[in-house]
C-alpha cells in the first residue's frame, strides 16, 4: 500500500455514483482468519469527531487532499465506507483488503494499465489486475462498482474472490469476526485478534500483546461529549498470565505518567487510563476529551513549525508516543 500508484487506486475508487451503499458480509472472509481490522469510515464521518479530525488536519494534510481532489474529482470525505483488512498468520505475512464504497472502474483500470509490469488475469467471471512496484507485485479485483479486493499475495486475492463468489464457505454471522464487521453508529475502528503469540512475530512493540490468547480493540464517538471512546481487551490463557499482563500495563501506565516532562500529552492520555482485570481478561478504557485532542494537535503543529524552522525537521519525523 505504500507505492503511488495503489495509494491513487484506492483514492479514485470511493468515487460518488447513485448506487447503494456497500454491504459488508460475514462470507466474504475466510473460516481460519487469525485478525480483522474493520475502518468505517461512514460511521466516522457521521460523527463529530469526523467534522473535528477534518479540522485538526494540518496544512500538509489539506494540501494533499485539495490535490488529490483537484486531480480526481473525489471527496473522500463523503465517498468511502469501509476498509476491511484480515489476514491468517503474523502481520509481516501480509493479509487482504476489502474496499467497500463505489469504483470507476474503466477509469480506474486504465490508470492501473499504465503501471510497470501491468498484467490481467481471468479468475471466474472476475479480472485481477497486478502491476510492479519496488520488486513487488500489487493484486488489484473489482468485484463490482461497490466492492474490490487488493494484496500483494495474489493467492489471497483470489480466495477471496472465491468466497465472495460463494463458491466457498466464509465466516459465519454469529462468529466472533463477524460482529466485529457490523455497522455500529459512533464505533469507528474495531480489531479482533486471535493467537497473538504468531501474530506479534519477532516485533518488539508486539511482545506484551504475545502473551494473550486474544485482543479486541474498539474505537469510537464519546459519549454525550466530542472526543474519543477506546476499550481494548486482553484474553489471557489463564488468572496468572492474567496478573502478568495487568501488572505490565500498570507498569507502562506509571512510566508514561513520569515522562510527563519529556511528553505531557502522554502522561495526560496514561494518567485517564482505566485498568481492570476479571477472571482471565485485562481491560485498559481510555477517554480523550475534545480539549485534549485539539491540544495535541496544536502541539503537533507546532513541532512539525519548529521543525521545519530549524531546517532539521526532525520534530516533524518523530514517531508519535505509544499511549498504552
Amino acid at each position: 500500500m505504500k507505492n503511488i500508484t495503489a495509494l491513487l487506486v484506492l483514492s479514485l475508487s470511493f468515487c460518488l455514483a447513485a448506487v447503494a451503499r456497500a454491504q459488508i458480509k460475514a462470507s466474504h472472509f475466510p473460516q481460519d482468519a487469525q485478525w480483522v481490522l474493520h475502518m468505517d469510515l461512514k460511521a466516522l464521518n457521521e460523527a463529530p469527531m469526523g467534522q473535528f479530525l477534518q479540522h485538526a488536519m494540518d496544512d500538509q494534510m489539506r494540501r494533499g487532499l485539495s490535490s488529490l481532489t483537484a486531480k480526481s474529482g473525489i471527496n473522500l470525505t463523503n465517498d468511502v465506507d469501509s476498509l476491511v483488512v484480515c489476514g491468517k498468520g503474523n502481520a509481516g505475512a501480509g493479509g487482504v483488503m476489502y474496499a467497500y464504497g463505489r469504483f470507476n472502474i474503466p477509469k480506474l483500470t486504465a490508470i492501473v494499465g499504465g503501471s510497470t509490469d501491468f498484467e490481467s488475469q481471468t479468475c471466474g467471471a472476475h479480472k485481477v489486475l497486478s502491476w510492479s512496484d519496488k520488486g513487488k507485485r500489487t493484486n488489484l479485483c473489482f468485484i463490482n462498482p461497490t466492492l474490490a479486493v487488493m494484496s500483494q499475495d495474489e493467492q489471497l486475492v483470489q480466495e477471496a474472490i472465491t468466497l465472495i463468489d460463494g463458491k466457498a464457505k466464509g465466516l459465519s454471522p454469529d462468529q466472533s469476526f463477524a460482529k466485529m464487521l457490523m455497522h455500529r453508529k459512533g464505533r469507528f475502528l474495531s480489531i479482533q485478534a486471535n493467537n497473538l503469540a504468531a501474530l506479534a512475530g519477532a516485533n518488539p512493540q508486539f511482545q506484551l500483546f504475545s502473551q494473550a490468547e486474544a485482543l479486541q480493540l474498539e474505537i469510537g464517538q464519546l459519549n454525550g461529549a466530542n472526543g474519543l471512546d477506546c476499550a481494548l481487551a486482553l484474553k489471557a490463557p489463564n488468572k496468572e498470565m492474567a496478573q502478568q499482563l495487568n501488572q505490565a500495563a500498570l507498569g507502562l501506565q506509571a512510566l508514561a505518567m513520569l515522562q510527563a516532562a519529556k511528553n505531557p500529552d502522554t502522561a495526560e492520555i496514561a494518567q485517564n487510563l482505566k485498568i481492570c482485570m476479571q477472571d482471565t481478561v485485562v481491560t485498559v478504557n481510555l477517554q480523550i476529551s475534545e480539549a485534549l485532542l485539539k491540544k495535541m494537535a496544536q502541539n503537533r503543529q507546532m513541532q512539525q513549525k519548529n521543525g521545519a524552522a530549524s531546517g532539521t525537521g526532525n520534530a516533524a519525523k518523530r514517531p508519535a508516543q505509544a499511549t498504552f
